[in-house]
């Protein structure tokens, strides 16, 4: 039988009347950024003004990623009186779990609301909902927008939707058979000036000693469970106290321990405050755990193989209950 080959769904027309009615737009992402949400938002943002529009970037951050770092400042990080005044329109993207933005909920009560993303999980929110789970990446939809309204993609936008498409596909490595089309979309930002090239070193270079040894110790301390098809790492608030704890391990941490034979699942634990635990999800393309789904158990979200949730439990108490969990989905 032959493959189903993907292409974008149309916009549907009451999402598109919404967008051109409107005049101003909040363009929000989620807590704990990663390239794929802010280069969403930045490019979503362009999007409108080049339709005349008025758009605000809001993230609350923490903005750790070392190759992101450098963008925190083009972003708002709280809702104010003074941006609610016209009545604006808010535009979530990379998020479909309202939880996920963070204190940004609060803010955006009572406004139309539109999401763009690609994580098939999470609590449905939002008036609007342009959801495409088979897209490799939530800049992928924002260049799909950019053709449905004509609208030109410039160098510099070019440059935001291969990064976030970079950041989220692992640089190609998480594209499945018969996606020729995440292949066709990359060339076409490749043709308009981007290196993957010069887009590599940035993603991946850049770090220092001390944040090495950092990945190095949550490796030493890392727990192999469940027959060898578990791994949890944890970090601690107390680990500050001897590394570089500012740039985020956790894309070369999960690299790492799924490159281990026979690893299916692996759990990173972040202790950020006694009794608050932020959780990142990663499983192997051969597991049968959709971590999506396991993070929605714990009022997060995500896709299949990469998800993320923040619980108020600590480290200790999350982590037994997530092993009990796994054990589950791996029998």
């Amino acid at each position: 039988m032959a493959p189903e080959f993907f292409s974008f769904p149309p916009l549907p027309d009451d999402i598109r009347k919404v967008i051109e009615d409107g005049f101003s737009f909040l363009v929000i992402g989620h807590i704990s950024p990663d390239g794929d949400c802010l280069s969403s938002q930045i490019a979503m943002g362009a999007l409108l003004e080049d339709l005349g529009k008025k758009a605000t970037l809001i993230n609350a951050g923490p903005f750790e990623r070392s190759e992101i770092v450098h963008l925190a400042d083009r972003f708002h990080t709280k809702v104010t009186n003074e941006m609610k005044a016209d009545d604006p329109i808010v535009v979530v993207v990379d998020c479909s779990s309202i939880e996920r933005i963070g204190s940004l909920a609060e803010g955006i009560e009572g406004l139309t609301t539109i999401i763009f993303d690609h994580h098939a999980s999470g609590e449905l929110f939002g008036d609007y909902r342009y959801i495409t789970p088979r897209s490799i990446s939530t800049t992928l939809i924002i260049m799909h927008l950019y053709k449905e309204f004509g609208v030109e993609i410039s160098p510099e936008i070019a440059d935001h939707l291969f990064f976030g498409f970079a950041t989220d596909s692992g640089f190609f490595r998480f594209i499945n058979a018969y996606r020729g089309d995440v292949l066709h979309q990359a060339a076409e930002l490749v043709d308009l000036g981007v290196s993957p090239n010069e887009m590599a070193d940035r993603i991946h270079g850049g770090k220092n000693l001390d944040y090495i040894k950092y990945v190095g110790k949550l490796i030493d301390r890392s727990e192999v469970l469940l027959d060898g098809r578990l791994i949890i790492a944890s970090s601690f608030i107390r680990d500050s106290r001897t590394f570089d704890t500012t740039d985020r391990p956790s894309d070369m941490l999960y690299s790492m321990l799924l490159a281990i034979k026979g690893v299916e699942v692996v759990l990173y634990l972040k202790e950020l405050e006694a009794q608050l635990t932020e959780i990142g999800f990663r499983s192997s393309h051969q597991s049968p755990v959709d971590v999506g789904e396991l993070a929605k158990q714990l009022g997060g979200g995500g896709h299949r193989r990469a998800a993320g949730a923040t619980v108020n439990e600590s480290v200790e108490s999350i982590r037994d209950r997530l092993i009990l969990l796994v054990k589950e989905l791996l029998h």
